[in-house]
C-alpha cells in the first residue's frame, strides 16, 4: 500500500489532503531511516558499511539517508536492489522538496527570499530554485548552492538508473510497477501475449491439416 502511494506521489496523482499526510510520512522516513522497513532490508549492508556510526542511533536525524544517497552519487552501492531504492527516495525529493529535510533546512532562506509565492508539491519551489541558482545575478545561501548543485547531479543519475533496462524479470516488473505509463505497459504486455497465443493457435491447426494430408 505504501508503495504504491510512493509512486503516486511521484507522478503528483494524489489529492491534496492525501499529499499533505505523505509529505508528513517521508520526511519523518527521511530523518530517521528505521521508518522505513524497505530501505533497512534492501540496503542493510550498505547501511552498515558505510553509514555505520549512525545506525545505532534512536533518531538519526537524516544522516544514513543522507549517505546512501552520497554514495549513490559516488557509485558505491554495490547492490543493485539497494541502488535502485536509493534512486527512488532521490526522486521522490524531485517530487516536493519537504520530504528532503536537510535540503529544505539548507535552502529555507533563499525559499523564503525568492520562492515565497511559489506553492508546494509537484517539484514547483524546486524547480524555483533553480532558475535562482543558474542566474548569476542572485546570490545564494552557500549551503543551499552546494547541497542544491549536489541534488541535481543526484536526480540525473536517478533518472538514468530508473530509465536504464532491466537486467531480469524481477527488476522489469519493479520498474513497470513504478512507472507512470505502467497502464500502456500492461496493455502493450497483453495484446503481445495474445497475439502469440492467437499465432500459436493458428499454427497448431495448420499443422494438424498438414499431418492429416500426409497420412491420407
Amino acid at each position: 500500500m505504501i508503495n504504491c502511494l510512493k509512486n503516486k506521489f511521484r507522478e503528483s496523482k494524489l489529492d491534496h489532503e492525501c499529499e499533505k499526510q505523505m509529505v508528513i510520512v517521508l520526511s519523518e522516513q527521511a530523518l530517521n531511516y528505521k521508518l522505513n522497513p524497505l530501505l533497512q532490508t534492501l540496503c542493510k549492508s550498505e547501511i552498515k558499511v558505510l553509514c555505520g556510526k549512525n545506525v545505532d542511533k534512536i533518531e538519526d536525524d537524516g544522516e544514513v539517508e543522507e549517505c546512501l544517497k552520497n554514495a549513490f552519487l559516488n557509485q558505491k552501492i554495490v547492490s543493485k536492489e539497494c541502488r535502485i531504492e536509493v534512486a527512488t527516495l532521490i526522486q521522490e525529493a524531485k517530487a516536493d522538496i519537504q520530504v528532503d529535510p536537510l535540503l529544505l533546512r539548507a535552502c529555507t532562506v533563499d525559499l523564503l527570499r525568492y520562492c515565497s509565492k511559489v506553492r508546494s508539491g509537484n517539484g514547483r519551489q524546486l524547480q524555483c530554485l533553480q532558475v535562482i541558482l543558474k542566474d548569476e545575478s542572485k546570490a545564494m545561501e552557500e549551503d543551499c548552492r552546494v547541497k542544491l548543485t549536489k541534488r541535481m547531479e543526484m536526480f540525473r543519475n536517478a533518472e538514468t538508473l530508473l530509465a536504464s533496462p532491466p537486467e531480469d524479470m524481477g527488476q522489469l516488473f519493479s520498474q513497470v510497477a513504478a512507472s507512470p505509463s505502467k497502464k500502456y505497459f500492461l496493455l502493450v504486455l497483453m495484446s503481445f501475449i495474445g497475439i502469440v497465443f492467437i499465432v500459436g493457435m493458428f499454427c497448431g491447426r495448420v499443422t494438424k491439416r498438414t499431418i492429416y494430408r500426409k497420412l491420407k
